[in-house]
């Protein structure tokens, strides 16, 4: 005849309490390491759309990845980028006004909102906010750059043609003045890309030290 042996019930309540705490507890701040591998997930997905130029995607996971707080701000700045390469204007202008709220001496950020502002529609407003970031930067030799480019995109053959020469004057060695000059060429009649023009002889591309 087998022997049964009485388990202590003290016993079983212990197991039973292991056993529930393997499946439902969490050791601490595993969640938050879970959540901070997913968003991570989320945001290399995110920057492989915008490799291949899928930028409404990007946007999708950016969105995904600004779940976890390490990563709101860097996944919102994408999105605000993904949003202006989608040419979806409004969001990408939404964006770009909240991250300005939080960094408002940001000038890359002040060149995207003129630029979006132009491309949405509101031209005139947008080459204002150009002519301002010009002034307050008269020696960044991207943003003049930037601002003759988009004044061809737009038609606007005289505007392109007087900041042409600026960036002529300016900035000789720049890369994209041939490529300039010949779509100006196209765009303003009689344009000559070798004329004199009324900026000093000397006027230098760095500023004067006091």
């Amino acid at each position: 005849m087998k022997k049964f042996y009485c388990i202590p019930a003290i016993f079983l309540l212990g197991f039973s309490f292991f056993s529930c705490a393997s499946n439902e507890l969490r050791v601490p701040g595993e969640t938050e390491l879970i959540l901070k591998n997913i968003s991570t997930e989320y945001y290399n997905i995110a920057e492989g759309y915008m490799d291949i130029k899928k930028y409404d995607k990007a946007a999708e996971y950016y969105k995904l990845a600004m779940r976890h707080k390490e990563l709101n701000l860097p996944a919102y700045y994408k999105l605000a980028r993904a949003y202006a390469l989608a040419k979806n204007w409004d969001k990408a202008s939404e964006c770009y006004d909240e991250l300005l709220k939080l960094d408002p001496e940001n000038t890359m950020l002040k060149i995207s909102i003129a630029y979006i502002t132009v491309m949405s529609g509101n031209v005139d407003e947008g080459i204002l906010q150009y002519k301002k970031l010009l002034e307050d930067n008269p020696y960044d030799q991207n943003l003049l750059e930037s601002y003759v480019a988009l004044l061809i995109n737009v038609g606007r053959g005289e505007d392109a043609e007087e900041s042409f020469f600026l960036l002529k004057e300016k900035f000789p060695d720049n890369k994209q003045l041939s490529s300039f000059a010949q779509q100006l060429d196209e765009l303003v009649d009689n344009f000559d890309a070798d004329k004199k023009t009324g900026l000093p002889a000397n006027e230098e591309a760095q500023p004067k030290k006091s």
